[in-house]
């Protein structure tokens, strides 16, 4: 079975998009810069697919179609060393793990134009879930505001699990009180994050990509 590579076309695309920079957060080195010769420019870059290319590979998806395997939405801008990495060890580097990495990497390349950042997170046409809000830099209050306003709804726990131990003290008693009672756990110290629960109307969970559902109490 041929392999579903990537045009030079979405390779180009989809480096600039990062700036140029490996998307692995631990890395994010530059994989461009000058050659020796004037007219010339070094690529140290690689277009890495998220699942496989062909059958065999690693993160391989048989439900994927060719053209998807193909596309932008399944690659990511890595350096030589990360995407060899990530290749060798694919069950400690699974599609989402990369997916998420790819979408940090485009946001911080957006930041760093100084250009405004849109209302939701970028998300693949083939989701199946109600948009993410940007909530990173909120208060709790305005973050489930946003979340609300998105098609997400708090998922609530039992009332009796506001008698047990860990939302008695720390910041577990203060959201508890508040009526947030899709607080997953809390830090019994009140000084670590605490983790909330939302779904939207297909029951969907808020995914792991969605960088912002933990959050402080000071």
């Amino acid at each position: 079975m041929p392999r579903d590579d990537f045009s030079r076309t979405t390779k180009d695309a989809l480096a600039k998009r990062v700036g140029l920079r490996c998307s692995n957060p631990s890395c994010k080195a530059s994989t461009s810069g000058p050659h020796s010769e004037a007219s010339k420019s070094i690529n140290l870059g690689v277009a890495a697919h998220i699942t496989a290319a062909a059958p065999g590979g690693p993160r391989y998806d048989p439900n994927s179609t060719s053209e998807e395997r193909a596309s932008i939405d399944n690659e990511i801008w890595l350096s030589q060393n990360c995407a060899k990495l990530i290749d060798t060890d694919p069950a400690a580097y699974s599609s989402a793990t990369l997916s998420r990495w790819k979408a940090a990497a485009e946001d911080e390349a957006m930041r760093a134009m100084g250009s405004p950042q849109y209302e939701y997170l970028p998300q693949p046409a083939s989701a199946m879930h109600a948009p993410l809000p940007r909530i990173r830099d909120h208060d709790y209050d305005h973050a489930r505001e946003l979340l609300m306003q998105a098609g997400w709804q708090p998922y609530m726990n039992h009332w009796s699990k506001g008698a047990e131990w860990d939302m008695t003290i720390g910041n577990g008693e203060y959201f508890w009180n508040k009526c947030c009672h899709e607080i997953k756990a809390a830090s019994p110290t009140g000084l670590a994050h605490c983790t909330f629960a939302f779904k939207d109307i297909r029951m969907q969970g808020l995914p792991s990509q969605a960088p912002a559902h933990k959050f402080w109490h000071s």
